[in-house]
């Protein structure tokens, strides 16, 4: 962000640095998603740091599957808006948005990192019995990403703001019954697997 000049600067809200806090705007025309606004806030003191992927276009309720089973799938493009909802039934994940959720753009190995690392912060304060679970959890994840078991990686946006992009991804627009069934809420849901 060194050559990027910030469209704000100020006193950072965290630790009080005066005019370190400084905000980034980008905008970016993704392929297949549209037009978007990338916000980036960076304390220079405290190294606070937040980012976020703004829809700049409206778009249909969707609905996208992707059935990984390859080292190609781990790279296919993920963007994931503040109101995309991520399922991978197989693992008993649901990450809900909330008021606090950030977009962003990764890959799908990407995502399967951001749900390792919140399972590991949420086994910190489990159960035996839960943190055998997410132990059992980890190491699906980790056979994933190196190709010995495969998911269902699925999200849905009632705004239509996220995609998964690449060969072999399925797009379908969501009914409208579907769109109310998606609720509010920051969450990670673990669920036990119902088909062991």
């Amino acid at each position: 962000m060194e050559n990027i000049k910030p469209t704000n600067v100020m006193d950072c809200p965290i630790c009080g640095g005066k005019n370190t806090f400084k905000i980034f705007n980008n905008q970016l025309d993704i392929p297949y998603f549209g037009r978007v606004m990338e916000t980036t806030m960076i304390c220079d003191k405290c190294k606070y740091r937040k980012s976020d992927i703004i829809p700049l276009e409206v778009k249909e309720p969707k609905r996208y599957t992707l059935r990984v089973s390859n080292e190609e799938d781990l790279n296919k493009r993920v963007v994931r808006s503040s109101t995309g909802h991520i399922k991978i039934p197989e693992l008993g994940f649901e990450v809900k948005p909330g008021p606090a959720s950030e977009g962003y753009i990764s890959n799908v190995e990407g995502v399967l990192n951001r749900l390792e690392d919140a399972l590991k912060m949420l086994m910190k304060w489990a159960d035996n019995e839960e943190k055998k679970r997410g132990e059992e959890i980890l190491k699906k994840i980790e056979d994933v990403k190196k190709g010995k078991e495969n998911v269902t990686l699925v999200i849905e946006d009632p705004l239509g703001h996220s995609a998964i992009i690449g060969d072999g991804v399925k797009e379908e627009k969501l009914s409208e019954e579907e769109i109310k069934k998606l609720s509010e809420g920051n969450i990670l849901i673990m669920e036990k697997n119902k088909n062991k």
